[in-house]
């Protein structure tokens, strides 16, 4: 049996050393942002997803005068607004790209040049750590394949494309940073640092990531605990940097009166408790824990149950499910719609082939993460160990919601190369064509041809989320400032490209506003003109492109969405002129209609 060792790493001399610095890496992101910015540049602000647009508006918010403590957009679902549960963290060098790009060009090319750069600025730093990552767990070799593998993952690369703004990429590039300095935890004084900041990072940014830093600290507290020796130092380090991180981006972030808030979906009151008992606790019990192995082991145990006792005690409700707190008609009718917020079965009864096609790398990068457990020398197993942790960690939120496939895939990224330098042996041409094996993109074109020969049903391009382009949202800036009663997803690109307010956008802070488009869109003509009344909208939007309008007008074809997509709208409304070729529907409240 091939058991992991650095004593089967090349010798320095090797060529393949040369990844071990950043030149290759370099090389690799220079020639995937050249590849993807330069076709992308002129279309990209259409590549803007729901999520990318609302953190446009939250950055532009802030450029115009509103409070860096205050996250409050008011122009959806007023009077009231809705209190974002996003970090300001992002918000800061995305607003400095669009300043710095707007002293040299107008105001669309300034977008398009942060849209473009800001993603790809995240990938470099990403790709550096799967680099890092995996020369640890195989050697020099490894880390030029760890980078080749990532940019290789359709589920890593959208999240760092022209036009995603949002936060997803800069999780994944601080889940990897993470790995990689707590690899090097017993080694360096800095990596110990490193990982205490990307962890506290990683808790302001948001909560999505959390299991994974609760996977990465416990592997890291378990390793000193059962192993002790040259450990506890680094151990720390990481608990005192991930406890003083988290003071530091709640002090920097957040207004006081945030401090004490029980919020489970940002960072509040039950996660500030968790960072400081935990990470200090984790540095004290270095300190006291004794230098036998059960005294160590009673300290750690210590400390988890402070840990515990304090986020019962501050935030008791953040134990529960993050969405219990939501309606159940929310869950029901919006939730249980959203791809992404589904569990990984739910894919798999829906859309089988698309579920073979993620699958099957997700699955085979398991199977090399169990072989790597099982045949690692002692020299790396507890390197092997955390990032297999931090992987499985991924697999589990992927399980409970899709979206965390993009995570999953870049966990697995310092894990594949050492299966591919494993059964790749006997000189580069193997290892050349093992990489293609275990690559992802090879794999899920395996899945694909699985389902083929199983005779499952092709993907249905339908399924894939779109929305009217932007220009048609800008084509409303136009009309005089007022509410729209609007589809859901449509909030977002309302908000980013015109002066209008929205009612609703897919947030689940924003109940009263969902509830209300659920009212109107989904049911009669009559209820949707109670809702218009009742909120005082000017206008009426949809996209028929996006899952708000038509499906519902197909399952009501007597409702307010089915009288909407017709030729002859309510007596209420009257149609707004777009573009000639425009997408988007909108319609002006008349004054007099009929109540």
């Amino acid at each position: 049996m091939m058991t992991m060792s650095h004593a089967a790493t090349p010798e320095r001399g090797d060529l393949w050393a040369l990844s071990e610095g950043a030149g290759i890496v370099v090389l690799i992101w220079a020639i995937f942002a050249l590849a993807s910015a330069v076709p992308e540049f002129s279309s990209v602000v259409e590549k803007m997803s729901t999520d990318d647009a609302m953190r446009l508006v939250e950055v532009r918010d802030w450029l115009g005068g509103q409070g860096w403590f205050d996250l409050t957009q008011r122009r959806l679902n007023p009077p009231d607004g809705v209190i974002m549960h996003w970090s300001r963290l992002i918000d800061l060098p995305i607003a400095l790209l669009l300043k710095l790009f707007g002293l040299a060009m107008p105001g669309d090319r300034a977008l398009a040049a942060t849209l473009t750069l800001w993603p790809l600025i995240l990938l470099l730093p990403a790709l550096l750590a799967v680099a890092s990552a995996s020369r640890t767990l195989a050697g020099d070799r490894a880390g030029a394949i760890g980078a080749l593998l990532l940019v290789a993952s359709p589920a890593v690369t959208r999240c760092f494309a022209p036009g995603a703004l949002d936060h997803h990429g800069a999780q994944i590039a601080l889940a990897l940073i993470l790995l990689a300095c707590a690899l090097k935890l017993e080694r360096s004084k800095k990596a110990a640092i490193g990982a205490g900041c990307a962890a506290a990072a990683m808790t302001g940014i948001g909560m999505e990531t959390a299991p994974h830093v609760a996977v990465c600290a416990t592997m890291i507290a378990l390793r000193w605990a059962l192993v002790g020796e040259g450990l506890a130092r680094g151990a720390a380090l990481f608990g005192a940097t991930f406890a003083g991180g988290t003071v530091v981006v709640a002090l920097t972030t957040l207004s006081v009166e945030s401090w004490l808030a029980r919020v489970c979906d940002t960072l509040g009151a039950g996660h500030l408790a968790i960072a400081i008992v935990g990470g200090l606790g984790l540095a004290l019990a270095t300190r006291l824990g004794g230098e036998s192995r059960a005294s160590r082991l009673f300290a750690l145990a210590q400390v988890g149950l402070a840990t515990g006792a304090a986020l019962w005690l501050v935030a008791p409700n953040c134990l529960s499910s993050p969405y219990a707190m939501l309606p159940e008609r929310l869950r029901s009718d919006w939730l249980a719609k959203v791809e992404e917020a589904q569990p990984f079965f739910v894919l798999t009864r829906d859309a089988p082939t698309m579920a073979l096609a993620i699958g099957t790398p997700l699955l085979v990068s398991l199977g090399v993460a169990i072989w790597a457990v099982a045949t690692a020398s002692r020299e790396v197993f507890w390197a092997v160990a955390t990032a297999c942790a931090m992987f499985a960690a991924a697999l589990a939120v992927t399980a409970w919601q899709s979206r965390g496939m993009g995570l999953a895939f870049a966990m697995a990224g310092p894990l594949l190369p050492m299966g591919a330098l494993a059964f790749g042996r006997g000189g580069m041409p193997r290892v050349l064509a093992a990489v293609v094996a275990l690559s992802p993109v090879a794999l899920a074109l395996l899945g694909l041809g699985v389902a083929t020969l199983a005779g499952l049903p092709p993907i249905d391009g339908k399924r894939v989320a779109s929305s009217c382009p932007s220009r048609d949202y800008a084509s409303l800036d136009a009309l005089p400032a007022g509410l729209a009663l609007n589809t859901v997803d449509t909030g977002p690109f309302i908000l980013a490209f015109s002066r209008l307010s929205a009612v609703a956008a897919p947030y689940h802070r924003n109940v009263a506003g969902i509830s209300d488009a659920l009212d109107a869109f989904e049911g009669s003509e009559e209820a949707a003109r109670a809702v218009t009344v009742s909120r005082r909208a000017a206008y009426v939007v949809v996209c028929p492109l996006d899952a708000g309008v038509t499906p519902a007008a197909k399952r009501h074809p007597d409702g307010f969405a089915a009288a909407l997509l017709s030729s002859t709208p309510p007596a209420w409304l009257a149609p707004v002129e777009l573009a000639p070729d425009a997408k988007l529907r909108a319609f002006r409240v008349l004054a007099g209609a009929p109540q």
